[in-house]
């Protein structure tokens, strides 16, 4: 059988490098490479540029830690998992930082691992195969509370009804989503009834069972109950999301701003991410963490594209000065609607593209529509500078950033 994935294991402990590779051997289609040292480890990935690397952060937890930023920054294309005996919730934080995609701890489940490789090898194929299936989008926030669902609800509208295109909003708020009441409707099923049929789904059957809006967008949403969003993962998103690009032409993710593997999931499938951001600091200084991450993970400027929400062209700072303090260049702009309109959009349940179609908002997700649709491109013109230019270069400076 042909190769298909490269996989380097860098372990300095001997049998835990033995048990990974018999764990591995069981899945057909690897070349596996072992090293016992970080030098040795280098070398190797350097000379092979693997799918997967898998570190072991122990017994030197730092070290590891700085060579999983090094591995992620040098080599974006190598999907890194990390291993440990032990690990407190402040390390796999700081390992998801570093780029790391998967966390297994020691001692090795057999399905948890081998599933994980899985789940990279049908990617692979997945980009692979050259067809015209659904193109996801994930709609992303920098922080809470920036429009995220707003902008994922109405230009999953948009597509739906003037593009013409079979859309579906898919909303991985699981504990505290709220999309579908942006539709005013109440979906009998969810995402769990999904997961738990996802071997015996018809796919006509799918589609004609989810609630769909007068716009044509149909509506997927999280478990009723808080706790039951325990019992989705992150291959049941993969799973779901391969199934829809058979089904759908547009697949709209509404996350949070997160990082858990669901949302990673949600981030790696997506054809494009849509990173929002607003203009207040917080929300700048997150921007540029978060673009400073997915640069780890190797996403490009293809693939993320930053959304500067609630904007106004009576802000006194330019467009240029976002860039530079966030290092990363603005997609869109959506300008600022009175809250007051907004508000009365959300608790009518009814998007205000549809409420408002002749609003300049509403125009604006058109326009975005009709770009990602590869229908239209449009430029838009800079802000102006002024006094907030300087506070934001003068407080981001102070960081170092």
């Amino acid at each position: 059988m042909a190769k298909e994935i490269d996989v380097i294991i860098i372990d300095e402990n001997e049998n835990s490098r033995k048990f990974v590779k018999e764990i591995l051997n069981s899945i057909n289609g690897l070349d596996i490479k072992d090293a016992g040292d970080f030098d040795n480890g280098l070398k190797l990935i350097k000379q092979v540029n693997p799918d997967i690397t898998i570190l072991n952060l122990f017994p030197s937890v730092e070290n590891s830690l700085k060579l999983a930023q090094k591995i992620t920054r040098t080599y974006p294309e190598t999907i890194l998992f990390a291993t440990a005996p032990t690990a407190t919730p402040d390390v796999i934080i700081q390992a998801m930082r570093a780029g790391v995609r998967e966390f297994l701890m020691q001692p090795f489940k057999k399905n948890e691992l081998v599933e994980a490789v899985n789940s990279v090898i049908r990617s692979k194929k997945q980009k692979l195969e050259k067809t015209s299936k659904g193109k996801i989008i994930t709609v992303h926030g920098a922080k809470g509370g920036v429009g995220t669902t707003t902008i994922a609800t109405n230009l999953a509208s948009v597509l739906a009804e003037h593009q013409k295109k079979d859309v579906i909003l898919i909303d991985l708020n699981l504990r505290l989503g709220n999309s579908a009441l942006f539709f005013d409707i109440k979906p009998k099923y969810s995402l769990l009834d999904v997961v738990n049929n996802i071997d015996r789904i018809d796919k006509n059957l799918l589609k004609s069972t989810l609630p769909t809006h007068s716009s044509g967008v149909r509506i997927l949403i999280g478990p009723s109950q808080i706790e039951e969003a325990e019992s989705i993962s992150a291959s049941h998103i993969e799973q779901i999301l391969t199934l829809f690009r058979d089904i759908f032409e547009f697949i709209i993710i509404d996350t949070n701003s997160e990082f858990d593997e669901v949302n990673i999931k949600a981030l790696d499938e997506a054809d494009k991410i849509l990173t929002v951001s607003t203009l207040d600091i917080p929300s700048i200084y997150n921007t540029k963490r978060c673009m400073e991450l997915f640069q780890r993970m190797g996403y490009d400027q293809n693939k993320v594209l930053l959304i500067l929400n609630r904007y106004s062209t009576f802000e006194e700072i330019d467009v240029k000065v976002i860039e530079k303090t966030v290092d990363y260049p603005i997609f869109w702009r959506i300008p600022n609607q009175a809250y007051s309109q907004i508000l009365k959009s959300i608790n009518a349940g009814i998007p205000i593209s549809i409420m408002m179609p002749q609003s300049k908002i509403s125009m604006n997700f058109l326009d975005i529509a009709k770009n990602l649709n590869g229908t239209h491109v449009k430029e838009q013109n800079d802000g102006v500078s002024g006094k907030k230019a300087k506070l934001f270069q003068k407080f981001f400076g102070k960081r170092g950033t």
